[in-house]
């Protein structure tokens, strides 16, 4: 199965598989103009032909500048701080 590692500034890593899940944590503006907040659509890794997971990533983390993984919202990741995506 293809596999990403994702290297982040603060020499944490976390690896991700096709078929995983990326929340991104999108900037919305309510009905008074405050901005908040909130999950949008999940974009599920799948396997680009000559560039593995990479292409469905760049897809999640450009919608978003904090994302969760999977189901779990325990801990939301700053995609700003990735400093590289290597495929495993």
């Amino acid at each position: 199965m293809n596999k990403a590692i994702i290297h982040f500034s603060d020499k944490s890593i976390i690896e991700l598989q096709e078929g995983d899940y990326i929340i991104p944590i999108s900037r919305f503006s309510d009905s008074d103009g405050k901005e908040i907040a909130s999950m949008n659509a999940a974009v599920e890794l799948w396997n680009h032909v000559h560039n593995g997971l990479i292409p469905s990533i760049m897809d999640a983390f450009l919608k978003c500048d904090f994302f969760y993984i999977n189901h779990n919202h325990d801990t939301a990741y700053n995609s700003n701080a990735i400093v590289k995506i290597e495929l495993s």
